[in-house]
C-alpha cells in the first residue's frame, strides 16, 4: 500500500519587483532545471536516474535535508486490530512549474513483508483507510530551516515551516534583508493544509468508508474522496482502490493520480490568489488557464526511466490516453474558478459537507474532483 502526503504551494513573488529576491536558478518549469541541488532542500533528480513507487514529473528536488522523521513509524491500520505495521517513508520530494503553482510531496510504504503476512495468515483482513491517514498526517517531522530554526510537531502542523524553508531556499542571500520572510510569506507564498493519496491493491483489502464521496467509479478505476479525521475540516484524503499489484499501477491510474494532485495545487495556488487579490495585497493575473495547459503538456511529455520497457510502456500509453481525452484547458480554468467563487460551496455540495465551514478548503477539494471526474469520464 502506497501514501503520498501532499502539500500543496502557491509563489506568487513574479508579480512583486525583482521578484521579491527569487532565485533564477533552479530554473523551474522549464525542460533543464539548470542546476543540480536545490538549496536547503536536496539534489535535483531526473526520472531517469532515479525513481520509485509513487512517479512524479520529469524531475524535481530531494527534499532530505528539509524534512526528516525523529523516528520509525509504525501504523495501526487493520480494523478492529492492533497489529502494527512499519511505515517506511521512500521520497521526499519538491515539484514547482516555475511560475504559480507546487507542491511538497512525501511518499510512504506500508512493509511488504508484512501485507502478505497478514493475507496469509488472515485472508479476511481489511485495511482502515481513514485511520491510516489520520496516523500519518499526525505523525511527528522536523522541518530544518536555513535560518537555524527547527519544526518538531505532527506533519499537518507543518505548512508554515514548509513556505519558510521554500522561501529561504529560493531566495537570493543578499535580498533577505531587504523582502523577509513574514511580509513575502504574507503576500506571496503560501503552502497549503496537506492532503493524502492512498493507492491500495488487491493484496491490502480496505474496509466500508462511512462518509465517502465517490469520484471516479468506472473503466476498473475507483477514486473515493473522504477524510482523515484531522482538522475536523474536509475532504482530504483520496483512495484508489487498484485491482493491480502492489507495484502494477496502471497508465490509468497514474494519469488520475497525477492530475488529481497537480489539479489541486493548481486549484489551491489560484485560490489564494483570489484572496490576495480581495485583501489588496497583490494585482495582477493568476495565469490559470496557461498552467493548466503547461500542467498537460508536462503529462504527455513523462520522460520514461532508463532501461525500464514497462514504465516506458506506461509513459506511452499515457500519452496516448492525454491526446484521445482532448482536455480542453479553458473549459477546465472555467469550472476551476467557478467553484472557487465565494458561496459557491454553500449552494451547491451535498448537506455532507454542512456540518464545516472551511469555505476554501472545500472548494479547492470540489475543484479538483471536478476537474478530474470531468477529464476522466469525458464530461459525464
Amino acid at each position: 500500500m502506497f501514501i503520498s502526503v501532499t502539500f500543496p504551494f502557491a509563489d506568487y513573488r513574479s508579480l512583486c519587483e525583482e521578484s521579491a529576491g527569487r532565485l533564477e536558478r533552479p530554473c523551474w518549469g522549464s525542460a533543464d532545471p539548470r542546476a543540480t541541488f536545490a538549496r536547503g532542500f536536496g539534489s535535483i533528480h531526473t526520472r531517469t536516474k532515479s525513481a520509485n513507487g509513487f512517479v512524479g514529473e520529469n524531475y524535481y528536488a530531494d527534499c532530505d535535508n528539509l524534512i526528516r522523521y525523529p523516528a520509525q513509524l509504525f501504523l495501526q491500520p487493520l480494523c478492529g486490530g492492533s497489529r502494527r505495521i512499519l511505515s517506511y517513508p521512500f521520497y521526499r520530494r519538491f515539484f514547482f512549474d516555475g511560475e504559480m503553482s507546487g507542491r511538497f510531496e512525501l511518499g510512504f510504504r506500508l512493509n511488504e513483508a508484512s501485507i502478505h503476512e497478514i493475507a496469509q495468515s488472515s485472508p479476511a483482513a481489511e485495511y482502515d483507510v481513514v485511520t491510516l491517514a489520520k496516523q500519518i498526517l499526525t505523525s511527528e517531522a522536523e522541518i530544518n530551516l536555513l535560518d537555524g530554526r527547527i519544526f518538531k510537531g505532527p506533519l499537518h502542523k507543518a505548512p508554515i515551516a514548509l513556505r519558510d524553508g521554500y522561501i529561504l531556499s529560493s531566495t537570493r542571500n543578499n535580498k533577505l534583508n531587504i523582502y523577509d520572510i513574514e511580509t513575502v510569506g504574507s503576500n506571496y507564498v503560501s503552502v497549503g493544509a496537506p492532503f493524502v493519496f492512498i493507492r491500495s491493491s488487491q493484496a491490502t483489502k480496505i474496509s466500508r468508508i462511512q462518509q465517502k464521496r465517490m469520484l471516479i467509479d468506472e473503466h476498473n478505476l475507483s477514486l473515493i474522496a473522504t477524510r482523515s479525521g484531522v482538522r475536523n475540516q474536509h475532504f482530504d484524503t483520496v483512495v484508489m482502490q487498484s485491482r493491480e499489484d502492489l507495484d502494477a499501477e496502471t497508465a490509468r491510474e497514474r494519469f488520475a493520480r497525477l492530475f488529481y494532485t497537480q489539479i489541486r495545487a493548481l486549484s489551491f495556488a489560484h485560490s489564494f490568489y483570489l484572496k490576495q487579490v480581495d485583501g489588496g495585497r497583490i494585482a495582477g493575473s493568476s495565469r490559470l488557464e496557461p498552467a493548466i495547459e503547461a500542467l498537460i503538456e508536462r503529462l504527455k511529455g513523462l520522460v520514461p526511466m532508463e532501461n525500464d520497457t514497462r514504465d516506458k510502456s506506461t509513459c506511452s500509453t499515457m500519452r496516448e490516453i492525454i491526446s484521445n481525452m482532448d482536455i480542453d484547458p479553458s473549459g477546465l480554468s472555467k469550472e476551476i474558478q467557478k467553484r472557487l467563487k465565494p458561496g459557491w460551496i454553500r449552494k451547491q455540495l451535498s448537506r455532507v459537507f454542512s456540518y464545516v465551514d472551511k469555505k476554501a478548503d472545500k472548494a479547492i477539494e470540489a475543484a479538483a474532483s471536478t476537474a478530474t471526474k470531468h477529464v476522466l469520464t469525458g464530461g459525464s
